[in-house]
């Protein structure tokens, strides 16, 4: 197959062109007033190999100049709306009802795939009978200290009780289920882990894969509220875990929050050769 193309640019194939022997993906950006990084995913995602892809970009109503970015692209984009909406998890259950492709990614603002052959190399993985597809990811760390780069295996999935097995970004759904179990907006941080707990509870089948499929500057994490984050997991493991398990993990957790507050203020006091010889031994740096 060939790609269409504006000059050097690839111009996604529309859905009656798709070669249909070869699953579709649908890949997501949610964004808002993001526009440096809306460029660096949208040049991402533009540079997949992969030929049944279509590609959406819901916008919040930015003012920050993502609209005529989006308008310059109009060509190459599958679909866009830039208008007001409910969050991130309301913006993301919108595209997933415009989207037309077998399989539905999310990679929102500053998300990229980890190589160019990413989607083709996990579409060989999306004919099966399963119903969630996954993998690991790079994550970056950026802080006063140092830049650190992870790369992460997946969690094994009878943890998903307590945690998502690994980030959004490298989790392809069947749309029909991304449809049909649309993300819960009461939650602030953890839609994503409550929508995979709903699919596993129903008895949906999940296939982790060795491929790392995503990289993200996680640097924001730290911005999280990790008391409604934690709060949010107790929640979602009701559904799925005994009360026991659940207090022992949990109980644990909160006196871990607490201590890792006080952490934190004696770093910040410490040289930084301390801390990175720290990191160093503690092999996390």
């Amino acid at each position: 197959m060939t790609s269409k193309k504006s000059g050097s640019i690839r111009t996604f194939k529309k859905q009656e062109t798709w070669d249909k022997s070869l699953p579709s993906i649908s890949v997501i950006t949610v964004t808002y007033n993001r526009l440096q990084d809306l460029s660096e995913t949208f040049s991402n995602v533009i540079s997949q190999t992969y030929e049944n892809v279509e590609y959406i970009v819901i916008d919040g109503g930015s003012q920050d100049g993502t609209v005529e970015f989006l308008r310059q692209n109009n060509e190459i984009i599958s679909y866009w709306v830039s208008e007001k909406d409910g969050g991130i998890y309301d913006a993301m259950n919108k595209g997933s009802l415009i989207a037309t492709g077998d399989w539905i990614i999310f990679m929102n603002s500053g998300d990229k795939f980890f190589a160019d052959d990413t989607l083709a190399l996990v579409a060989e993985h999306l004919n099966g009978s399963e119903d969630v597809v996954y993998g690991g990811f790079e994550s970056i760390l950026v802080d006063r200290y140092q830049t650190r780069v992870f790369q992460n295996k997946p969690r094994h999935i009878l943890d998903l009780w307590r945690e998502i097995p690994t980030c959004h970004q490298s989790i392809f759904v069947k749309r029909k289920l991304q449809v049909q179990y649309l993300f819960d907006r009461s939650f602030v941080w953890c839609a994503d882990h409550d929508f995979l707990v709903r699919l596993y509870a129903d008895g949906y089948k999940f296939k982790e894969i060795p491929i790392l499929i995503s990289k993200f500057n996680a640097s924001d994490a730290g911005s999280r509220n990790l008391l409604t984050y934690t709060r949010e997991r107790w929640r979602i493991s009701k559904r799925i875990a005994s009360p026991l398990k659940r207090h022992r993990y949990f109980l644990k957790e909160y006196y871990g929050f607490f201590l890792w507050k006080n952490m934190v203020k004696i770093r910040d006091l410490l040289p930084k050769k301390w801390v990175l010889a720290l990191r160093k031994y503690r092999q996390t740096g």
